[in-house]
């Protein structure tokens, strides 16, 4: 079942209708509603996630302004609930939420199908947790402090002895964890010169815990036994354990005619002695959905602006490394992007229309390609401009970006050249 979300009302949001797909990208103005989309994308998929970790619906049914309260606070939403006809859908595999002026219903569309995922919200304000000012500044329970918290574990993980490179660009990042500073090697001329990250430029500021977020999430998060976050406290899972073991064991094993949940137990205890073949399958479905639950299988990704501060060759390479990093055959990482930049869709329709052509080039034009590790088949793209609070698919029939867009929106940058250009001369008299 594919993920779907509907907005309606919704801050400068009329109306938005869309599947969540592997790549799904906003483009618009400042101010159009591009992050209002990926804040509910994002807050939604949280609450299926922590509903599904508790196996319990029951915080968000007994208070039906909960689920509202939460959304505008931890991602600044206030004021952006006051429209009439205001609505939100969503829908997946796991659960179904719907929210509207009066009205507030969550359910489950099959409890035990969520695969957990980490889930990364990287927000256009990260320069700031680069600050060494920033750790003395008391943070509500927002997007901002949450990614802050995260970086603080994720920087852990580059030392002098184990850099991180910052895209092509001849620059490592790495922690100093006993000065508690984070450092960008330079090499310029044959020199290596070591910096503060905080003296860096803003592009700089803004792309490494960008990088380092993308690479620990993708990499170095999975290669430890267990990823389970903090947030998983220990009365959680015992809870979730107590409650999976009622579903999948006292429900599914009712070949007793007993009545109580105690008498239940104890006979599948006496069987579980004797290892009763029904009763230790049960006990190892049950393995395998704590395991899902427990164990993130993948990360989704959702990225504001990460263009920012950075020159259009640079936006270009970022693309191509998150694509690589992302479009995993291993994993179903997932990723959406905000932007203002067209320099971000001419990339990435590089990288889907490399992947339809790519087998019919030849060994010289192959090797020429930059993106030949990042192509992705459109099918798993979906991008959207936002016009007048519509959302408006503008992909062709095959998926790419149209030449016609491209132009349309370089003519409309280009309107006062163009007329000057008709009284220049060649001489510019």
């Amino acid at each position: 079942m594919t993920t779907t979300i509907k907005i309606r009302n919704i801050g400068p949001i009329r109306e938005a209708d869309l599947s969540l797909n592997k790549i799904n990208v906003f483009m618009g103005q400042q101010s159009s509603g591009k992050s209002t989309i990926a804040k509910i994308i994002s807050y939604c998929t949280w609450v299926e996630k922590d509903v599904a970790t508790s196996q319990s619906l029951k915080t968000y049914q007994d208070n039906r302004h909960y689920f509202i309260e939460q959304l505008e606070s931890f991602h600044k939403l206030k004021g952006y609930f006051k429209n009439q006809n205001r609505y939100i859908s969503f829908q997946s595999d796991v659960v179904k939420i719907e929210y509207s002026d009066k009205q507030f219903s969550i359910d489950w569309t099959n409890r035990y199908a969520y695969q957990r995922s980490k889930l990364s919200y990287i927000p256009s304000e990260r320069n700031m947790i680069i600050l060494p000012e920033v750790k003395k500044v008391t943070f509500d329970s927002t997007n901002i402090r949450s990614f802050m918290f995260d970086w603080f574990d994720e920087k852990k993980n580059y030392s002098k002895e184990n850099t991180l490179s910052i895209l092509n660009l001849d620059l490592e990042y790495y922690y100093d964890e006993n000065s508690d500073e984070d450092h960008i090697l330079h090499k310029q001329n044959g020199e290596l010169y070591d910096i503060l990250l905080s003296n860096a430029s803003s592009g700089l500021q803004s792309i490494t815990p960008l990088i380092a977020t993308i690479d620990y999430l993708t990499n170095g998060f999975y290669s430890k036994d267990e990823n389970i976050s903090f947030e998983l406290l220990e009365e959680k899972i015992r809870k979730t354990n107590q409650i999976l073991v009622e579903e999948l064991i006292l429900k599914k094993y009712s070949d007793e005619n007993t009545e109580t949940g105690k008498e239940k137990m104890d006979i599948i205890n006496e069987k579980l002695i004797a290892k009763d073949e029904q009763v230790l399958r049960l006990v190892e479905e049950y393995d395998k959905v704590r395991k899902m639950l427990f164990s993130a299988h993948d990360t989704l990704f959702i990225i504001e602006e990460p263009e920012q501060n950075l020159f259009p060759k640079t936006q270009r390479d970022l693309v191509y490394y998150l694509l690589n990093k992302c479009v995993d055959n291993e994993r179903n990482h997932r990723l959406t992007i905000t932007t203002h930049s067209p320099y971000i869709l001419y990339a990435l329709n590089n990288c889907m229309i490399g992947k339809i052509v790519f087998d019919k080039m030849d060994d010289e034009d192959k090797s020429l390609v930059v993106c030949k590790s990042a192509l992705i088949n459109p099918d798993d793209v979906s991008i959207y401009q936002i016009e007048k609070g519509k959302l408006v698919k503008i992909q062709q029939e095959d998926g790419l970006i149209g030449s016609n867009y491209f132009d349309e929106e370089m003519k409309e940058l280009m309107d006062d050249y163009y007329t000057f250009l008709k009284y220049y001369d060649d001489d510019g008299a």
